[in-house]
């Protein structure tokens, strides 16, 4: 199962070398060792996770889920038959001559007026239907597309990882040779500075992720 680690958590583990530093001191600050406690203390977020977060929470989504949940009540009130009606009426006060009469009446539509009304309702209900699944469909399509590059993005950050752990310990190697005479000092700047370079993409690939 491919994961991701969740960005907020990463974002404020993992601070970024600062470009302005010196080319050692950035090396220094991203160490693999440093983001190998990130990695292994972030909880992982799975595709089918970040699916289930977004269909669960995505507003034009939830939008689509009220227009449905609107038309379905509307079929269920297109379907329903006119109400009967129930009418009094009292002549005279008086208990020897009062008369009351009650009367009650069930209109009955004609014309397929009914019929009308559900056929519209269910038209209704269709094309929030449809709308509902093509908004799930593309978000779903968006989610995947944006997990998939950060997939990549992590990627980046462990190959650069690595790139940086062999730069740490060729500038440790060139620097035990100055030590011992064997090379020119020279050559222990050139580790360290190849070190930066790749600790400062190292920061980038963080970046991005």
């Amino acid at each position: 199962m491919r994961y991701l680690w969740l960005p907020p958590l990463l974002a404020a583990c993992m601070t970024l070398p600062c470009l302005a530093e010196s080319g050692a001191d950035a090396a220094r600050q991203a160490t693999p060792a440093a983001a190998g406690t990130v990695a292994a203390t972030t909880p992982a977020l799975t595709l089918d996770q970040a699916l289930a977060l977004a269909l669960a929470h995505y507003p034009d989504l939830a939008a689509a889920r009220s227009e449905v949940q609107a038309t379905q009540a509307a079929l269920l009130v297109a379907g329903a038959r006119p109400a009967a009606l129930a009418e009094g009426e009292l002549e005279d006060t008086r208990r020897e001559t009062r008369s009351t009469t009650l009367r009650l009446a069930q209109p009955i539509e004609l014309g397929g007026k009914r019929q009308a009304r559900l056929e519209a309702a269910g038209r209704g209900l269709d094309v929030a239907l449809a709308r509902q699944a093509l908004r799930r469909g593309q978000l779903r399509a968006e989610v995947t597309a944006a997990f998939a590059e950060a997939l990549v993005a992590q990627e980046r950050v462990r190959l650069a990882q690595a790139a940086l752990e062999l730069a740490r310990g060729g500038s440790e190697a060139a620097q035990r040779r100055v030590t011992a005479g064997k090379v020119s000092p020279i050559e222990e700047t050139r580790a360290r500075v190849a070190q930066a370079g790749v600790a400062v993409e190292l920061a980038q690939a963080r970046g991005e992720l």
